[in-house]
């Protein structure tokens, strides 16, 4: 009996052996195409497999931005492209300037991942974006279908049905900031509420009292996503494990399902009154239904994919972009002035915008613009050219390479931009030399670049005007001059953005 047990056992470790071996012998083949392109150093060894991925996550925390990391490895090889290996998954980092052009154009050849190896299309086993959301999708007809109908909900025509959502929230926003106590606040958070009730408005009619509320099944629901999404790029091997995080992801079910399910409802209560000409509501729901999407090929669930997408990508990058706006206002007292005479000019004695006024705030839109120059909330962009091998300016990438581009390291090349961390919003003023193509990418570019993007900029300039027409600010900390930043799933304000403020009817 023992001796069949030893030899079970042993053709058990011989097989695996086998395994271990094969597996070494085709990462070897494919890492060698790879030869031509500067990488950081493995040692041979019985975790040579595993490539870079100890190295990198020994670098890599919440307390650092992973830009930072990729500009250190690229001087420490002194190279602007560069190979790292994690298993059987290279990735090939590209921080040139002028590749990125060619690989975001070339839309069917450089593809998105796809599918469930999206890290967040499903969530411990919970449906987040789902497989074929429009940001994840890989690029089958059904997105080109999905993006259509997505361009015509956030058509700059469509807007102007959404200014008035927007108005109301900017004068909650407004209220809510003249009924706080204190002086200095912390006003990341408060966009995030701000942002979020602009999403839920705009998006779906969703009308929840979510700027003065501090519990709401809404804002925990989103708050437990949140949590779990960044616990799942911070801890990807970690929170594979059913043993942890066990807490959180009980919460996470809990909550994807109440978000889907309210969304879920307001689709079908949607399609209902439109199918009996009841629909009054001009959100986004209303043109993605009118658009007459193909019912063969998506179903209520893959439209809810995108509305998640739309709700989780839209709160929190906005939220960044306006909090880090006034920032940059405080540091720069002579460009909050020029902004503040933009506003007053812009509202005269009338209590809310029209959208041909929202036009005429330049200066601001320049001062929007210059803060997501320095810094765009995301960070960095995947490729994969899943079908061939190709060669872009006379670099090989080989087929199934997964390509990472960064936005935020191009917009702060100084070859490019002078004097990059300087905070000088006349680089997009009406004088300023026109931009190279490819070069200020903060919501990306070619056909996947982001569909919301004319809905972002006319809620920052919303939200931020009406505050510089209700307020003056204040720099809490005129020594913090940089703000610090960490990267989660984003880049955002690691201990938040203080601000200052007084109402302005008690300085005129």
């Amino acid at each position: 009996m023992l001796d069949k047990f030893l030899l079970g056992f042993l053709f058990v470790v011989f097989i695996l052996l086998l395994a271990y071996i094969w597996f070494n012998i085709a990462l070897y083949f494919k890492r060698k195409k790879y030869a031509h392109i500067a990488s950081p150093h493995l040692k041979p060894g019985p975790v040579w497999c595993l490539g870079h991925g100890f190295s990198l996550r020994s670098r890599i925390n919440p307390e650092t931005c992973f830009t930072d990391v990729m500009k250190e490895i690229s001087e420490e090889l002194q190279s602007d492209n560069f190979v790292l290996f994690v298993l059987n998954i290279n990735f090939l980092v590209i921080l040139d300037p002028d590749t990125p052009a060619k690989i975001l154009t070339n839309h069917r050849t450089f593809l998105k991942m796809g599918g469930k190896k999206e890290t967040m299309s499903y969530i411990d086993g919970n449906r987040v974006f789902g497989e074929r959301g429009m940001v994840v999708e890989v690029g089958s007809d059904v997105w080109y279908h999905k993006r259509r109908v997505m361009d015509a909900a956030f058509h700059k025509n469509s807007l102007k049905d959404l200014l008035g959502q927007m108005e109301d929230i900017s004068k909650k926003l407004s209220l809510y900031l003249s009924e706080q106590k204190q002086e200095t606040i912390d006003i990341y958070p408060i966009f995030i509420k701000v942002a979020l009730e602009t999403v839920c408005r705009c998006g779906f009619n969703l009308n929840d009292d979510i700027i003065f509320s501090n519990d709401t099944l809404l804002i925990d629901a989103f708050k437990d996503i949140f949590i779990a999404t960044q616990l799942k790029f911070q801890c990807c091997l970690q929170f594979m494990l059913p043993w942890q995080f066990r807490k959180e992801k009980a919460a996470l079910k809990k909550s994807v399902n109440i978000v889907r399910s309210s969304l879920k409802q307001r689709l079908n209560d949607k399609i209902v009154s439109q199918k009996e000409d009841k629909d009054d509501v001009k959100d986004m729901l209303h043109y993605i239904i009118s658009a007459n999407f193909y019912q063969e090929k998506l179903d209520v669930e893959d439209v809810l994919d995108d509305f998640f997408v739309f709700v989780i990508a839209g709160t929190e990058t906005t939220a960044i972009v306006m909090a880090l706006v006034l920032f940059y206002m405080l540091k720069n007292p002579e460009v909050a002035a020029k902004v503040k005479a933009e506003v007053d000019e812009v509202y005269e004695d009338e209590e809310s915008l029209t959208l041909e006024k929202t036009n005429n705030l330049v200066y601001l839109e320049q001062c929007i613009k210059e803060t997501l120059r320095i810094h765009p909330p995301a960070q960095a962009t995947l490729r994969v050219n899943w079908n061939e091998d190709v060669t872009v300016d006379d670099l090989f990438i080989p087929k199934e390479s997964y390509i990472m581009m960064s936005q935020e390291i191009t917009q702060r090349n100084a070859e490019i931009w002078p004097d990059p961390m300087n905070f000088d919003p006349d680089r997009f003023g009406p004088d300023a030399p026109r931009l190279k193509p490819f070069t200020y990418l903060p919501f990306m570019a070619g056909p996947r670049s982001c569909v919301g993007r004319h809905f972002a900029m006319l809620e920052m300039k919303v939200m931020i005007s009406r505050l510089f027409r209700d307020f003056d600010f204040l720099d809490p900390d005129p020594k913090l001059l940089h703000i610090p930043m960490k990267t989660v799933v984003t880049a955002k304000p690691k201990d938040g953005v203080k601000i200052g403020f007084r109402n302005r009817d008690a300085t005129r």
